[in-house]
């Protein structure tokens, strides 16, 4: 079987949103089409039409029986016989992926803390309550001695990585430079800090089983605290209010589990 990655022109991106809920419109040929996000999801089913099996990633926007699977986070509180739920969201941050990012990148030193910083997004806020939470977390470890490293997000505002920059004089604070040393810097922290904002950072943060700590505080939609709550129960997660501390868990590799899964119910 061969695979392909398809970039769909935005144009028939929309144009199969309005065929399919007509029942119109043509999808190439394939045994099998893999959905991810709203639009994605979308030409799947439309693909399932002509003969292929469809595999939605994300809940999606029309019926859960317009697919042969649908992959979607256990938060999300969906429930059909066609339905694998996932604790975090399924992502490439593999033990081999991170290694090789590692190489060339200078060493980082003994009790190196690692932050990936977010932003505001429509499940969480991000103003500044969020940044004096998040300079205080990081007063903690660097108290602790640990040395601080940080790579923002394209949702970071400046005025956060400013005062980071401000209050923490020896930071190492990502420049927005390619490449991103994030992956490399995961492989080797001795523990990483996210803020609570992003279901994808604390997932790929958790597929390296260090100790996981979560910054923030403030309103937060449902199915975040779900999801946050579900990785507090299994140890995966503390609160950075609680400080340091140190223990393990399995890492959070939600790909590596669900593929079989897949495999065995779709029948290839």
């Amino acid at each position: 079987m061969s695979v392909h990655d398809v970039q769909v022109n935005p144009f028939w991106r929309g144009m199969a949103l309005r065929l399919t809920r007509h029942g119109y419109g043509k999808a190439p040929q394939a045994d099998l089409v893999i959905g991810a996000g709203r639009r994605g999801n979308v030409m799947a089913a439309q693909a399932r039409r002509f003969g292929a099996r469809a595999v939605a990633i994300l809940a999606p926007t029309v019926p859960l029986n317009w697919f042969d699977l649908v992959i979607t986070p256990e938060h999300d509180g969906l429930e059909a016989p066609n339905v694998i739920t996932t604790l975090g969201s399924l992502n490439t941050m593999t033990p081999q992926r991170i290694a090789e990012a590692a190489e060339g990148l200078p060493p980082l030193p003994p009790r190196a803390l690692v932050a990936l910083i977010g932003g505001a997004s429509k499940s969480a806020e991000f103003g500044p309550r969020e940044t004096d939470a998040l300079i205080a977390d990081l007063s903690r470890f660097e108290a602790a001695g640990y040395t601080l490293y940080a790579t923002p997000s394209r949702r970071t505002p400046q005025t956060v990585i400013d005062a980071l920059r401000a209050r923490f004089a020896r930071m190492t604070v990502w420049d927005g430079s390619a490449p991103n040393p994030y992956p490399g810097w995961l492989h080797m922290a001795d523990a990483i800090l996210v803020t609570r904002d992003s279901v994808n950072m604390i997932s790929e943060a958790a597929a390296t089983g260090l100790p996981l700590y979560v910054s923030g505080g403030g309103p937060l939609a449902p199915k975040f605290a779900r999801f946050q709550q579900a990785l507090h129960a299994r140890g995966i997660i503390r609160d950075a209010a609680d400080g340091p501390a140190h223990w393990t868990y399995p890492p959070l590799r939600e790909a590596d589990r669900i593929a079989p899964m897949v495999i065995e119910r779709i029948g290839l």
